[in-house]
């Protein structure tokens, strides 16, 4: 989400916030909008994380924190894979997440991956490869 408010604030066709997994109802307008909950209601092994909040839960910046924070010993890797375009293992720390810009995709359907690619920058965060991309 912090990638779609980023770098396509124009977008008008919604493409960037509607790829993602467990998408919100409306695009949020800024980035400290943005928040995710944990589903404690799942069973350990196949829960993941929800936008929004609920009271009585924490709640974190990004789907990545929430995994991280919530679900650490998950082996099923079910809170990852939940994830829009979702790493292909499960980091161990949020500062081994990475993201490069899809510039091969159409502005108004383009988004900010998870991993690396060569001839491409490199960000820690979603945010920073919207913004810097």
């Amino acid at each position: 989400a912090a990638c779609c408010i980023g770098s396509y604030p124009d977008q008008t066709s919604g493409a960037c916030f509607a790829g993602m997994a467990n998408a919100p109802s409306a695009a949020p307008s800024a980035l400290s909008d943005i928040k995710y909950y944990p589903d404690y209601d799942t069973d350990y092994e196949d829960a993941t994380c929800l936008p929004g909040t609920m009271d009585g839960r924490p709640s974190f910046s990004s789907m990545a924190a929430c995994c991280i924070g919530s679900y650490p010993d998950q082996t099923s890797g079910a809170c990852f894979a939940g994830m829009a375009n979702a790493p292909s293992a499960a980091p161990s720390a949020l500062s081994d997440i990475k993201y490069y810009p899809d510039y091969d995709t159409d502005y108004e359907d383009a988004t900010c991956l998870p991993g690396t690619m060569d001839g491409r920058p490199s960000f820690s965060s979603m945010a920073a490869c919207c913004i810097g991309s």
